[in-house]
């Protein structure tokens, strides 16, 4: 994973982007579930990319996880997520290298983190390990085309080999051995969100 610019950690640690991650984009996510008839209250959960910790505490009020855990790569971001004194274990990760266990999660959030994840596909891979079979992917993407725009007109700085499609993005959720229980597309279909079921092998 690469590390935001100091531009786009602004953006993504500004009210509006709180005010998004509450009203929009949980929301999104729990109409997934209910489509897919998917009840993950006290379920153990991963915050893939966890940032300051916002998504984490949203994740708790609504879901009252058994285990709620978060991740990230920037070390900054962590200490930010700690102090808000959450019931959950936050630490420094990587999420091409989860240092979970296999199975260990009910359920995975992605907050838009794998359009900056050069090796997206083996993040994939890695997001399948260490859920349950069975358990469930709620992940939220820019399309490559989006994140360049951003690139070139917000000053953001998105990795080119994490600029994928839709059609890309399908696939490798396939590859990883995920199922796509129910979707939906976001600003014109810049962003898409997706609930997903990994497979039983």
């Amino acid at each position: 994973m690469s590390r935001l610019n100091l531009r786009e950690l602004a953006m993504m640690d500004s009210p509006a982007r709180r005010w998004s991650q509450r009203l929009i984009e949980l929301r999104v996510f729990q109409r997934l579930l209910r489509r897919a008839r998917i009840d993950l209250t006290g379920a153990a959960i991963l915050d893939a990319g966890c940032g300051h910790g916002h998504g984490l505490a949203l994740l708790d009020r609504t879901f009252h996880p058994s285990r709620l855990v978060g991740i990230d790569l920037m070390p900054e971001q962590i200490e930010r997520a700690t102090r808000r004194g959450l019931a959950a274990e936050i630490r420094v990760g990587d999420i091409t290298a989860i240092d979970e266990p296999t199975g260990a999660f009910d359920a995975v959030f992605v907050f838009g983190i794998l359009h900056h994840v050069p090796a997206w596909r083996r993040a994939m891979t890695e997001l399948a390990r260490v859920l349950r079979p069975g358990g469930t992917l709620l992940v939220e993407e820019l399309h490559g085309t989006a994140a360049a725009w951003s690139d070139r007109v917000l000053g953001t700085s998105h990795p080119a080999a994490a600029r994928f499609d839709w059609r890309a993005f399908r696939v490798g959720l396939a590859d990883a051995g995920f199922t796509i229980a129910a979707e939906t597309g976001l600003l014109l279909n810049a962003a898409r969100s997706f609930a997903c079921i990994r497979g039983s092998t």
